[in-house]
């Protein structure tokens, strides 16, 4: 069995990433690494800094999810397929399947992989698509009971949200930005601080280490969805009217100016704005944000009216059915815009 130190030319780096550091590191949900190979074991040393908030890793064979399994602090070896035919090759990808903790050093790092086969670069896919949110576009919700109500990464997975759902039935590549609590303008408890355009153009803010400007190559998506409004409108139950008003229109701003920053990012996307997961509370807001951009001659850019979920999954959030149907609806949303051109 070979030991190969990541990051290697035969696997694709998957997600937000420095190409010009010489590690694998995970930042953001669903990074990782995408290899072809044929072989009966596959192992990892991944080094993982969390202490209280486990992350939860994933694989994927072909785009279908194999594994899944949290990681022990430290620098350590995990055994990630067994058993395998190694008559048969498939597109395996290693994944960062949890959001970010607040309890980390630093990003996980997959510093090798050993195996008794040979890796081949995988087929990049022809499309790219960005997805930009909070605690949907991760996948808070997708696993565990209805009856789960402590915030733990166990709940948080990416595979089965609806962005990996979106990207698999594109046949796209995806690059995931979000982070659970945050919003457009302030995060659920109301932290103007806590909005993702504030971290847009860097690499992981949050995270120690990541808070260094995107100044490194980036394929430029085709589409950027976004999935943001819900922790807003959870700010905004708590405020007094008055409060209330100033807040609605830092949200249009701020909403406006993260598509912008997309668009910069992303010259030729389609820009999406999804929202109605857990209900349409400032979607008026939105919509006049998508019409100011296109006022401003941004016409590849339009507001998506999503179903509320009629299910919930742990942790109060909208169950595996809701992401299915909502994947549904931006899969058909973007298919539209990406015919226009």
């Amino acid at each position: 069995m070979q030991r190969i130190a990541l990051p290697d030319a035969r696997f694709l780096p998957l997600g937000r990433h420095d190409p010009r550091e010489n590690e694998a590191r995970l930042w953001w949900s669903g990074s990782g690494v995408r290899v072809r190979l044929a072989c009966t074991v596959l192992e990892a040393d991944i080094v993982s800094s969390a202490a209280n908030h486990a992350t939860w890793m994933g694989v994927l064979m072909d785009g279908a999810p194999v594994a899944r399994f949290p990681l022990r602090p430290g620098a350590h070896r995990y055994l990630l397929l067994a058993g395998m035919d190694a008559d048969f090759s498939h597109e395996v990808s290693i994944i960062r399947d949890s959001q970010l903790s607040y309890d980390e050093a630093g990003p996980v790092i997959l510093e090798a992989v050993y195996t008794d086969g040979e890796p081949v670069f995988p087929q990049e896919k022809p499309l790219l698509i960005e997805f930009i949110g909070d605690s949907l576009t991760v996948g808070e919700g997708c696993l565990g009971p209805e009856t789960a109500e402590e915030w733990r990464m166990v709940w948080i997975s990416h595979m089965p949200a609806f962005p990996s759902l979106v990207a698999q039935a594109m046949n796209a590549e995806k690059r995931v930005i979000a982070l659970g609590g945050w919003g457009a303008a302030r995060s659920f408890d109301n932290q103007p601080a806590s909005h993702i355009g504030r971290i847009y153009d860097q690499l992981c803010e949050p995270t120690p280490g990541g808070g260094v400007p995107v100044d490194f190559p980036e394929r430029p998506a085709d589409a950027v969805v976004i999935n943001l409004g819900t922790n807003d409108a959870s700010a905004f139950a708590g405020m007094a009217e008055a409060e209330k008003r100033e807040a609605e229109k830092e949200l249009r701003f701020r909403a406006a100016e993260l598509m912008a920053k997309a668009r910069a990012r992303n010259p030729k996307a389609a820009i999406l704005w999804a929202y109605g997961l857990c209900g349409r509370q400032v979607e008026d807001i939105l919509r006049a944000a998508v019409e100011d951009r296109r006022l401003a001659g941004d016409e590849k850019t339009a507001y998506l009216s999503l179903t509320p979920a009629a299910s919930n999954g742990s942790r109060m959030h909208p169950s595996r059915e809701a992401h299915r149907l909502a994947a549904q609806e931006i899969e058909e949303a973007l298919r539209g815009m990406l015919r226009k051109g």
